[in-house]
């Protein structure tokens, strides 16, 4: 109840939301519903996904042999150009948000989700961001992003490679003893 009335975080919520349903792939996370109670409590109804992060995966393998890293990767990407075509930046792009489930038979069927700071290629986002922040996970921002400036199409590319980099080594590409020192 409490964070239902921060209309700032009640906005980037439903933002997550339109911006998942808006794209319409089998990889990325299905969004059937988005509303709020007579209590005010706000709602994402999505579709349940069983299977593990991408992180977990990582926790337990630390490194994923190259064939499979590759076929993750690229259900990723026609995942990302589809929310790209759609004008969706994820921002946020990281193992966490890369959900592995089982489809139509196929292990390590990808669904990516979390769009909790996504936003519109061109939308001035400013009411919910501050401007020159950083938002997003550390180890797989882009460069521009990290520095606090617009993040695009290309960033959430960076994002992916810095991921793909991490299932072939078993180690993110920046490391340090703090956030700061990782931007």
């Amino acid at each position: 109840p409490d964070l239902a009335r921060d209309a700032a975080l009640v906005a980037r919520f439903r933002r997550e939301a339109r911006a998942a349903s808006a794209v319409g792939h089998p990889n990325i996370i299905d969004v059937s519903d988005i509303g709020s109670t007579p209590d005010g409590s706000v709602y994402i109804a999505m579709e349940h996904l069983e299977g593990i992060d991408l992180a977990a995966l990582l926790a337990k393998e630390r490194i994923v042999e190259s064939v499979r890293a590759v076929n993750i990767a690229l259900q990723v990407c026609r995942a990302l150009e589809a929310a790209h075509r759609a004008g969706v930046i994820h921002r946020d792009l990281k193992p966490e948000n890369i959900f592995l489930t089982r489809r139509d038979g196929l292990d390590d069927f990808v669904k990516v989700v979390d769009f909790g700071i996504a936003q519109a290629a061109g939308d001035d986002s400013r009411r919910l961001t501050n401007p020159g922040i950083a938002l997003g996970t550390p180890e797989y921002m882009a460069p521009e992003q990290a520095a606090g400036k617009p993040a695009d199409a290309r960033s959430d590319v960076y994002s992916l490679g810095a991921i793909l980099y991490e299932m072939i080594t078993g180690r993110a590409p920046h490391e340090g003893q703090s956030a700061f020192e990782v931007l």
